[in-house]
C-alpha cells in the first residue's frame, strides 16, 4: 500500500462530517448467503425479514415482460419522474390525494429523506422502543438525540411512554405501528393523543405492516398536517426485492419533503411492478388471509409445546426459547431462517419469525418437531 494511501485511511475520520464521527454502520443479518450456500433438499424457508413466502401476483411479472418488450426505451430513459401515474392509483388505494403522497426507493428511503428535511443536531427524536433499528441510524446521521419511550412490558405498549417524554425540544416522534418487532398496535385514538400535544413536532407513524394489521391512522392527516404515514410494498405485496414504499402526508409537508428528494429515484420496473400489483387487490386479500390462519395455527401448536408466544396485527410473532441460540443453530441445519432479537433488553432468548402461506406452516411445524426433539434429547 502506497504511503498516500495509508496517510488517507489514517486521516479518513477528519474528512467526516461531525455527525458521522461515531456513526456505525446499520449491520443486519440476512440469511441469503446461507441459502445460497446451502445444499438441502428442504425447501429454504426464509422466515427471519418478513419477507412475505409467495412471489407477488402474476400481472406483476406480466407488466414487467410487457413493458420490457414493447417499449424500446424503458432501460436507457429515466423513469417517469415523481412516479405521477403510482401515485393516482396510490391515492385512491389510500383514499387520499396525489399531491398528499410521495412515492420512494422503498420506505427506508422515506424515512431517511424525512430525517434529512426535518432534523438538525441536538433536536429530539423519541421513538417507541424497542422499534426497527435502521431508522434510529438516520437519526444519529441528523446529530439528533433520541430518546427512547419505553414501557415496563414491551408486550403492552402504553401511550403515556411516549406523552412523558414529548418537550419543547422534540422535533420527531416516530413509532411503527404494528411495532418491529413486538407486533403491538397503537390506536386511532391514541396516537391522536400524541398528535394533540405535539403540535411542533413530526409524528411518523410506520405502518409497513398496515395490510396485515387492516388499521391505519391516515385520514388523521385532515386535522394534524404534522403526521407523516409511511407505507412499502416490501411485504404484502411480496416486492422486497423491487425497492419501493410511499409516504403520505399534508400537501405542504410532502411539498417539503420534495425539496430534497430525488425525482427519478425510483425505478421504472419498480413503478411498473406496484401499478401492476395495485390492479390485483383480491390476490393481496389471499395472502392476506392466509397469514392469519398460519399465525393461528402456529400459536397453537407452540402452546402445545409450552412455549412462550406473542401474537401480533403483522405477519411475524415473538418466541421466547430458553436455548435460543442453540434453537437457531438447529432450525438452520433445517433449512428454516428466524431472527434472533435478544440483543434487546427487554427480549430475552427471543427470535421473531415470519408467517406465510398455510402450508409453508405446516412445513414448518415439521421441522420444529425434529429441532425440538433434537434439543430435548441432547
Amino acid at each position: 500500500m502506497s504511503k498516500k494511501n495509508l496517510a488517507y485511511i489514517n486521516n479518513e475520520t477528519s474528512l467526516l462530517s461531525q455527525n458521522m464521527m461515531h456513526l456505525k454502520p446499520y449491520s443486519p443479518t440476512s440469511s441469503r448467503d446461507k441459502i445460497d450456500n446451502k445444499k438441502s433438499e428442504k425447501k429454504p424457508l426464509k422466515l427471519d425479514w418478513n419477507e412475505a413466502t409467495i412471489q407477488p401476483s402474476p400481472r406483476v411479472k406480466e407488466a414487467i415482460l410487457k413493458a420490457l418488450s414493447e417499449s424500446s426505451n424503458i432501460i436507457n430513459w429515466y423513469p417517469e419522474l415523481y412516479s405521477k401515474k403510482l401515485k393516482q392509483k396510490l391515492a385512491k388505494y389510500t383514499e387520499r390525494k396525489s399531491s398528499e403522497i410521495i412515492v420512494t426507493n422503498g420506505s427506508d428511503d422515506g424515512l431517511e429523506l424525512i430525517c434529512k428535511v426535518f432534523l438538525d443536531n441536538n433536536d429530539e427524536v423519541i421513538v417507541s422502543y424497542p422499534t426497527y433499528t435502521h431508522f434510529l441510524t438516520y437519526v444519529k446521521s441528523r446529530g439528533a438525540k433520541i430518546i427512547k419511550a419505553e414501557s415496563p412490558n414491551v408486550f403492552q405498549p402504553t401511550i403515556s411512554s411516549i406523552i412523558e417524554n414529548i418537550t419543547p425540544f422534540t422535533k420527531l416522534i416516530y413509532i411503527v405501528n404494528p411495532n418491529n418487532p413486538t407486533g403491538t398496535l397503537f390506536s386511532k385514538q391514541e396516537i391522536e393523543r400524541i398528535l394533540k400535544i405535539a403540535t411542533n413536532s413530526i409524528v411518523l407513524i410506520d405502518e409497513a405492516y398496515f395490510e396485515f394489521a387492516k388499521e391505519t391512522v391516515v385520514s388523521l392527516i385532515d386535522k394534524y398536517p404534522n403526521l407523516i404515514v409511511s407505507r412499502t410494498f416490501s411485504k404484502a405485496w411480496a416486492m422486497a426485492g423491487l425497492r419501493i414504499g410511499y409516504q403520505i402526508s399534508s400537501a405542504s409537508t410532502i411539498f417539503s419533503l420534495s425539496k430534497l428528494f430525488n425525482p427519478k429515484s425510483v425505478n421504472v420496473l419498480a413503478q411498473t411492478a406496484a401499478l401492476a400489483a395495485l390492479d390485483d387487490i383480491s390476490y393481496l386479500n389471499k395472502y392476506v388471509n392466509e397469514v392469519e390462519k398460519s399465525k393461528i395455527i402456529l400459536l397453537k401448536f407452540l402452546k402445545s409445546k409450552n412455549i412462550v408466544a406473542f401474537n401480533s396485527k403483522a405477519n411475524y410473532i415473538m418466541v421466547q426459547y430458553p436455548k435460543l441460540h442453540k434453537l437457531i443453530s438447529e432450525l438452520e441445519k433445517e433449512n428454516v431462517y428466524v431472527r434472533d432479537r435478544s440483543m434487546f433488553e427487554k427480549l430475552p432468548n427471543f427470535f421473531r419469525i415470519t408467517l406465510g402461506t398455510v402450508s409453508d406452516t405446516l412445513e414448518l411445524i415439521e421441522r420444529f418437531k425434529i429441532v425440538f426433539l433434537k434439543i430435548e434429547n441432547k
